[in-house]
């Protein structure tokens, strides 16, 4: 279960940094900003952060803008708020 978890995490970050890179990168994507910005939240929520924070800082994607200053790290809380009540309510067992 571990691994499947991890790989999963790994794959999930892997697709939101090249998504970024396509985005900043190349001219592959040409979708309406608003897209985009739902992508990366659908892309955070399934636990692709890391690798969207990573790519935004490294390739300087809009690193500044709203989604990146104050929806993605609540969205990171809220997830770690999950995982601390899911890990608390498993060991209680």
């Amino acid at each position: 279960m571990v691994n499947f978890i991890v790989g999963y995490l790994i794959i999930i970050n892997l697709l939101a940094y090249i998504f970024i890179w396509l985005l900043s990168e190349t001219d592959y994507i040409k979708l309406k900003d608003g897209i985009i910005d739902t992508i990366i939240i659908i892309l955070t929520i399934l636990g692709g952060f890391v690798g969207l924070l990573v790519a935004s800082k490294l390739l300087n994607y809009k690193s500044d803008e709203k989604i990146f200053k104050k929806t993605i790290p609540f969205i990171i809380f809220v997830e770690v708020i999950i995982i601390i009540y899911a890990w608390y309510s498993i060991s209680k067992w």
